[in-house]
């Protein structure tokens, strides 16, 4: 039983070295404590001239798409990333325009902002994305009343995801 403080200590002092990312800044090098559960992730939304082509400009580094949902005003969608050590930031871009169709159709991606994260743990979570831009949009668009539109999110696989609102 002796063995096992230093064997766990030396664990946890190999776990923090790894998530140092060469440089002298006195920043701390450990990740961040887990927010409680009823905090969620959000992310941006934004329009972008140059469609879903131009997403790279807010973030460019990979992850994982998991599962999708359109749940009322909110996009909820889990991502799967290497990193742990500092914070990552999703965007969803959408194309400028919708494209005509019924219901109307438009073409969203997310981008990812990995800050430069050189900690290799591989976090799951989800990230929510409040669809009101979107809405508003459609509205000076379209006019006011109730309305839908198809998401056509880049990597997503599966069902059509439907935002309907009033």
């Amino acid at each position: 039983m002796n063995w096992l403080v230093p064997l766990l200590l030396g664990l946890v002092v190999t776990w923090a070295a790894a998530c140092g990312n060469g440089d002298d800044n006195p920043i701390s090098k450990t990740p961040a404590p887990d927010p409680p559960a009823d905090v969620n992730k959000a992310g941006n939304v934004v329009f972008s001239p140059g469609g879903v082509e131009s997403a790279a400009q807010w973030g460019s580094d990979d992850f994982e798409l998991g599962a999708v949902a359109v749940a009322g005003d909110t996009l909820t969608v889990t991502v799967s990333y290497s990193g742990g050590c500092r914070t990552h930031r999703f965007t969803l871009v959408a194309a400028d325009g919708f494209l005509e169709s019924d219901p109307v159709q438009l073409e969203v991606a997310i981008a990812h902002d990995a800050d430069g994260d050189p900690c290799e743990a591989y976090p799951t979570e989800d990230c929510h994305f409040i669809l009101d831009p979107i809405k508003a949009r459609y509205k000076a668009s379209y006019g006011p009343g109730p309305g839908a539109v198809v998401l056509r999110l880049d990597r997503a696989t599966g069902a059509p995801l439907i935002y309907e609102f009033d």
